[in-house]
């Protein structure tokens, strides 16, 4: 308690000690155990508390939080990045290159049955005459392909490739070549290992 003169105009002032910074603290603590002790798995909670410690006067422990649950965050991230990205490449090596690999000997197989008929007939079917030819051959995802006139006397099967859906990035596609008449089929089942002409492919994924 303090005591003035009546006719003196100062005032008191009670010094206060600053409240610990319990979520500076805390978040500090937590970063730091998270960091050595999980690999970082805890430091994402120990950054968040050490955040919300930086709006206490006592900052010193919350940024030392901060700074420590932010690298071991980083750290968890690069990990989780990674085994998803194996985990993706995984997938495609071992579901859909084989897949695409059977698609492009399917595609190949309906270049033969359109070349057939190109032998047969003298000309190329029109679009809706040439997919009744190929409408029954199923690529490896188990959609129809697709027949598609080109300009020059050429012709394309296109399959919807991993996606279903045609005309997206992932389609895979087979462009016949002008060399198409240089030697007669003899049958739709010809093996493309002994046909002459070639397919010019063009895939996208």
């Amino acid at each position: 308690m303090c005591s003035h003169p009546q006719n003196h105009s100062s005032q008191c002032h009670h010094y206060q000690k600053p409240k610990a910074n319990v979520l500076g603290a805390w978040g500090f603590g937590i970063s730091l155990f998270g960091l050595i002790a999980t690999f970082g798995l805890l430091c994402p909670l120990g950054l968040l508390l050490s955040f919300l410690g930086l709006f206490s006067r006592r900052r010193g422990m919350a940024i030392a939080g901060l700074i420590i649950g932010g690298v071991g965050t980083m750290i968890v991230a690069v990990g989780v990045g990674s085994i998803a990205m194996a985990a993706s490449a995984a997938h495609y090596y071992s579901v859909e290159a084989p897949k695409i690999a059977k698609t492009q000997q399917v595609l190949d197989h309906a270049c033969v049955v359109v070349e057939s008929y190109r032998q047969e007939n003298g000309q190329l079917p029109e679009g809706i005459e040439g997919n009744k030819l190929v409408i029954e051959i199923e690529d490896a995802f188990g959609n129809a392909v697709r027949y598609e006139p080109e300009d020059g006397n050429q012709f394309a099967i296109r399959s919807a490739g991993p996606d279903g859906d045609f005309d997206t990035s992932d389609d895979i596609r087979m462009l016949s070549s002008q060399r198409g008449l240089a030697e007669p089929i003899e049958t739709h089942e010809t093996s493309h290992r002994h046909v002459s002409w070639s397919c010019q492919r063009t895939c996208h994924w």
